[in-house]
C-alpha cells in the first residue's frame, strides 16, 4: 500500500522539476533556461539535434569562430541591454542583445517552438557587433533572409 502513495508523489516531484509553459513571456524563459544551465536537465529546453550541436561544440577543443560561438551560449552575453520578443500561436522569436565580457555587443536570435505546453529552443543564431555597428531590429527577427533584407532595407535609409 505505501508503495502505491509513493507512485504518486514520484510522479508529481517529477513533473515539478520540468518547466512548463505559463505564459508568453520568452525572456522569462530564456532566464529560467539559464538557471538550468550546467545540469543533468538542462536539454528539456532544446529540441534533441540542437542539444547535441551544443554539446559537441563545448566539448570541441578548438574554439572556431562558429563553435566558439556555439559553446558559449547561453553565457556569453554578462549584461541585457535588450530584449524583443514575438509570438505566432506556437513558435516564437526571441532577440537578446548584450555585452560580453569583452564588452563586444553581441546578439542572440532564439527561435522557439511550442510542444507539450513547453517552450523548446529550435534554433540559436549568435551575432557580434565588432565594429561597434548599429543594431538596425526594431523587432525579433529569426529569419536569416529576413534578417537580411531588413538590414539592406536599413543600409539604403542611411544613404
Amino acid at each position: 500500500m505505501k508503495y502505491l502513495m509513493l507512485l504518486p508523489l514520484i510522479l508529481i516531484v517529477g513533473c515539478a522539476n520540468k518547466p512548463t509553459h505559463e505564459n508568453n513571456d520568452l525572456i522569462q524563459w530564456f532566464t529560467e533556461y539559464k538557471s538550468f544551465y550546467g545540469t543533468k536537465t538542462e536539454d528539456i529546453f532544446f529540441n534533441p539535434l540542437l542539444w547535441g550541436s551544443i554539446n559537441k561544440a563545448r566539448l570541441n577543443r578548438d574554439k572556431s569562430a562558429f563553435v566558439g560561438a556555439l559553446s558559449k551560449f547561453p553565457n556569453e552575453i554578462i549584461e541585457i541591454t535588450d530584449y524583443k520578443e514575438s509570438i505566432n500561436k506556437e513558435s516564437g522569436c526571441l532577440l537578446v542583445s548584450g555585452t560580453n565580457s569583452n564588452n563586444i555587443s553581441l546578439d542572440y536570435y532564439l527561435t522557439y517552438r511550442l510542444e507539450e505546453n513547453r517552450w523548446i529552443i529550435d534554433d540559436v543564431t549568435v551575432k557580434y557587433f565588432l565594429d561597434g555597428a548599429e543594431r538596425f531590429l526594431k523587432k525579433s527577427v529569426c529569419d536569416e533572409q529576413e534578417r537580411t533584407r531588413l538590414w539592406f532595407q536599413f543600409m539604403e535609409q542611411k544613404k
